[in-house]
């Protein structure tokens, strides 16, 4: 596989130069092409062989006739051709060679030491394909998490209390004091007094007994109390946790020289 190499050089003169000094350095010459605009050049006999007129013909812009040679290289078709039409179409002159894979960045360092030049940055650049290498600023973002603290209310469960009453048999002891009437007959012999015909003739005499009963009654008292409340603490916790950073390491990138011009897949 193949590339194809542009620059763009200021004249016609310098692109022939570097042309002829390629071949010298053992590049082939049917390899190598110069192409300019030969209504900006006094003497058209002067151009060697491979040089392309593109500014002579019927209508056809500078523009449309780089992007045809550049077909004509490579086969397809190359956004860069507009910087290298501005510059052709100012009496520049570009040179194209054709190169193994290998040998593009060496061919492209020798078109930036004998004067090729982007004209639309006005110092070297190399196009590879149809994108432009450049240096363009990206910003990147530094991240860093904190670690945030905060409490929240949360149910730890509680009690629930209910009240009912409940029955239990019970005993208790009482003397009971209990009266009892006794008639006795007892036979006894001695004279009768006054007295006893007194107490004998239509007396009555009633005689009661009397006796005690247990008597039921209850109280009520007091004797235990459940006090149901809620107190606060406080306590001090720690959290262990991990918060993430982004961080760039920036690691140095030795040059390679490029050279200017614009490589193409050729195959």
């Amino acid at each position: 596989m193949s590339k194809t190499v542009v620059g763009l050089f200021s004249t016609m003169a310098e692109a022939n130069k570097a042309k002829q000094e390629l071949i010298t350095d053992g590049y082939e010459s049917q390899n190598i092409h110069v192409m300019a605009n030969a209504e900006g050049h006094s003497s058209a006999t002067a151009n060697p062989s491979g040089y392309t007129d593109i500014g002579s013909g019927s209508g056809t812009g500078i523009g449309e006739k780089i992007s045809s040679f550049f077909r004509s290289l490579s086969g397809g078709d190359d956004h860069a051709h507009d910087h290298y039409a501005k510059g052709v179409n100012a009496g520049g002159a570009l040179l194209a060679i054709t190169v193994p894979d290998e040998e593009a960045a060496e061919a492209a360092t020798f078109l930036k030491q004998v004067g090729a030049r982007d004209i639309e940055g006005g110092s070297s650049s190399q196009y590879e394909g149809s994108t432009a290498t450049a240096a363009e600023g990206v910003a990147i973002p530094i991240v860093e998490e904190e670690l945030v603290v905060g409490k929240r209310e949360v149910d730890r469960g509680g009690v629930r209390i209910y009240s009912h009453v409940v029955e239990r048999p019970v005993e208790a002891d009482i003397n009971l004091r209990e009266e009892q009437i006794n008639v006795e007959r007892r036979a006894v012999n001695r004279p009768a007094t006054a007295a006893d015909f007194a107490a004998g003739s239509g007396s009555v005499i009633e005689l009661n007994a009397t006796g005690e009963e247990a008597v039921v009654g209850k109280t009520s008292r007091v004797v235990e109390e459940v006090l149901v409340g809620k107190q606060s603490s406080e306590r001090t916790q720690a959290i262990h946790d991990s918060v993430r950073k982004t961080e760039v390491d920036v690691e140095e990138v030795p040059g390679e020289t490029t050279g200017v011009g614009i490589a193409k897949d050729r195959y």
